[in-house]
């Protein structure tokens, strides 16, 4: 961002592009103006809060984590199929994604890539989690404005303004109708919240 002449700026992340964004916040509240994460919680309440309940639905935070090669190696040999399946079980609906943006995905997913995909939560689970805990324990919080949505059918994520109030003095937000995949699922809405919470 410097490099292309901001000095602040908001951000807005969704799920692994929101983890990415509320560090930034953590790291660099000299140049993070506003917040907004979208259907996720800090990473170290993630793993926290996983019981027998929710952890089947989170098997990519485990799975993926796992010493390479083993995680790239399994999802190579059926690249497709673990895509197709994120992108119709994910979803409130198994045919919010399109034909034409599953085709898209479906095209990155390939053997250059998934390696990337399994080394971010690996980072999550061996890194960031971490981060995160030395983070909450020295008091430290994100110091500006927060805007958080989750999907409506996310119900694992229906305490994330409390979870959030945690981490920021200024939060606001709510559920949205959709599952994971909110830019997707729910635009409209999406948008005009983020157009009021960005224009301050």
């Amino acid at each position: 961002m410097a490099a292309l002449g901001f000095e602040r700026f908001s951000v807005v992340g969704h799920d692994r592009g929101g983890r990415v964004a509320y560090r930034m916040a953590l790291d660099h509240p000299d140049v993070v103006e506003r917040l907004s994460v979208l259907n996720v919680i800090p990473t170290v309440e993630q793993f926290e809060r996983m019981t027998p309940d929710t952890a089947l639905g989170y098997w990519p935070f485990i799975f993926l984590a796992q010493p390479p090669p083993f995680a790239e190696r399994v999802i190579s040999q059926s690249a497709e199929y673990v895509l197709r399946d994120i992108l119709t079980s994910w979803p409130a609906s198994p045919d919010a994604i399109s034909s034409e943006a599953t085709e898209h995905y479906r095209r990155g997913f390939t053997p250059e890539r998934i390696p990337g995909i399994c080394a971010e939560y690996r980072a999550s689970f061996h890194i960031d989690r971490q981060m995160d805990a030395e983070d909450r324990d020295a008091g430290l919080k994100i110091r500006c404005p927060v805007l958080v949505h989750w999907g409506s059918e996310e119900p694992a994520l229906a305490d994330s303004l409390e979870v959030w109030r945690r981490w920021a003095d200024s939060v606001e937000g709510g559920s949205l109708p959709s599952g994971h995949f909110i830019p997707e699922e729910a635009p409209e809405e999406l948008l005009a919240s983020l157009r009021r919470f960005l224009s301050g």
